[in-house]
């Protein structure tokens, strides 16, 4: 069982974070609804103990931030890749590669809304 069981990343504009991630991740987002609200959902296989799943959400109630807790995201390939689209789809990169040994590889972004995004990969 997984620590984390949902997540929910802020945003200010959908479509310009679906645009973000859509080329950062490689396409893994797609868009969605929950009740009246539209959210986009990252392509994990939720509940089956082998993902956390998550969403990119408008509500008035988060606000997108650097501060606070880290929100590590699969690359989905080769990190390098990843980091590699961060600024021409509207984010910044602030640290491109850590080794991180056994564990794999990760950068640290801003994204398109403003959040502090990691990228984690097993592939540099």
């Amino acid at each position: 069982m997984n620590a984390i069981n949902w997540f929910e990343i802020p945003a200010l504009d959908l479509e310009r974070a679906f645009q973000f991630y859509t080329s950062v991740l490689h396409g893994n987002v797609r868009k969605g609804t929950f009740g009246n609200g539209e959210l986009i959902l990252f392509n994990v296989p939720f509940n089956t103990g082998e993902a956390v799943g998550g969403s990119i959400v408008v509500r008035e109630d988060l606000k997108p931030t650097t501060d606070g807790a880290v929100i590590y995201l699969n690359a989905f390939g080769k990190l390098s890749s990843a980091v590699e689209k961060v600024e021409s789809a509207g984010g910044k990169t602030i640290i491109p590669e850590m080794n991180l040994g056994k564990f794999g590889f990760a950068a640290i972004i801003i994204d398109s809304e403003g959040n502090k995004i990691g990228l984690l990969s097993d592939e540099q």
